[in-house]
């Protein structure tokens, strides 16, 4: 996740490093994970390094430019001020630009949290012999519903806990992006 958020951060502050990655990264984030399951397989078995691997793969290359995005969104004049004041390049990226993309990135990282569950559900249906998705779809087969739905709402739950767990931390984590919400 940190990978994917440094170099969403240099695509959207550095136009060297947009016009290098981009493209690559653009082209990587259409293909459909659910299709290189086979190869996936093949590369990692069927175990927990294949459900990681899809993981890592269905939301690096979105949280790339999600990233890219909330780094170009911060305002040109906030970063203009501060080199007005002296900031040399490395106290603009550390001290300016990342504090100011932070609120963004977290919310980017709720977004990838969301897309992470969907890709683990998939691994477990298809590559994986354990899991919830793994048990939902065993269920199926034998048309008992009403683990399905127990499965359903357990997915639900962490999902809502994961989401509640960053509502509640982006106030004591980022307490100047409260100061910018009144």
């Amino acid at each position: 996740m940190m990978v994917g958020v440094g170099l969403g951060i240099l695509i959207g502050a550095y136009k060297t490093a947009e016009a290098a990655h981009e493209p690559f990264v653009g082209f990587v984030r259409y293909i459909p994970v659910p299709a290189l399951i086979p190869l996936i397989m093949v590369i990692a078995g069927i175990g927990e390094e294949a459900k990681i691997l899809l993981i890592f793969i269905g939301t690096y290359f979105q949280m790339v430019l999600m990233v890219a995005d909330v780094t170009r969104q911060v305002p040109k004049d906030l970063l203009k001020a501060a080199s007005t004041l002296g900031a040399s390049r490395a106290q603009l990226l550390f001290r300016v630009l990342i504090p100011a993309t932070m609120p963004g990135m977290l919310d980017v990282c709720r977004t990838m949290i969301g897309w992470a569950w969907t890709y683990l559900v998939v691994a477990e249906v298809v590559a994986t012999d354990s899991g919830i998705g793994y048990s939902i779809m065993k269920a199926q087969r034998f048309m008992r519903t009403d683990e399905i739905w127990v499965g359903i709402l357990v997915l639900g739950v962490l999902g809502l806990a994961t989401d509640m767990l960053f509502k509640i931390l982006q106030p004591r984590l980022l307490p100047w992006a409260e100061l910018n919400k009144n």
